[in-house]
């Protein structure tokens, strides 16, 4: 009997070690996102945590403007490997000089994008038509971390409004709008997200959230 009874505390605790997560908890939960509150975001995050990004037409690839070209610094899917990697540099883009501005393409999947590119650890200029297909970008625990980390330290100051949220068993699609500004008293920046929170069965963890697609995804492909 005392060996049940050790088992049934055990087990009560650890329910409520992890209650169902409120209400309140799912908006504080996306506000340390990008606060960079990475205990709160750890305290609600399952183990296998994804991050699903909004899906997008492009070229699949990071990259960040240095020394007057763009080092490619990621790229999302292996298919793309074929024509670019990690450490090439892009030095022109549909017959136009790259900038700090970064690389925007506009298209339809399978429109060719040209290319100038050096080859890591080669100088010879390469000309490359690379055609837009529609990549997905997934992130784990480790990978999301250390990116709200990062987009925490771009801004001087930020504000979320939830506009609609609703919960259904384990999942909660909301619609929410960020504002923020990088500097004191400095220009407002702002964009709209729709997301789906996957919760645990026990809805006490978030171990999915799927970005939602936009029209303005939608009308980014075209020039």
């Amino acid at each position: 009997m005392r060996y049940l009874n050790t088992i049934f505390i055990l087990s009560f605790s650890f329910l409520l070690a992890f209650p169902p997560l409120k209400d309140a908890e799912i908006d504080s939960f996306i506000t340390a996102r990008y606060s960079g509150d990475t205990a709160t975001v750890n305290e609600n995050i399952a183990s296998g945590f994804i991050y699903e990004h909004t899906p997008y037409v492009g070229l699949g690839i990071s990259a960040y403007y240095v020394d007057g070209s763009l080092l490619i610094t990621d790229v999302v899917d292996d298919s793309i490997q074929t024509f670019l990697s990690v450490g090439d540099r892009i030095h022109e883009h549909n017959d136009s000089k790259v900038d700090n501005k970064g690389l925007h393409t506009g298209g339809a999947v399978g429109e060719l994008q040209k290319l100038i590119v050096t080859k890591v650890g080669d100088s010879t200029f390469s000309e490359l038509e690379v055609p837009l297909q529609l990549y997905q970008y997934n992130q784990d625990s480790a990978s999301f971390i250390e990116s709200i980390l990062k987009y925490s330290e771009l801004w001087y100051d930020f504000d979320i409004t939830i506009k609609e949220k609703v919960m259904k068993k384990n999942k909660v699609f909301v619609h929410y709008i960020w504002e923020g500004s990088k500097y004191e008293s400095g220009e407002t920046y702002y964009f709209s997200a729709m997301e789906i929170l996957y919760l645990t069965k026990k809805r006490s963890l978030v171990e999915k959230i799927e970005g939602l697609w936009s029209e303005k995804q939608f009308r980014d492909q075209f020039k």
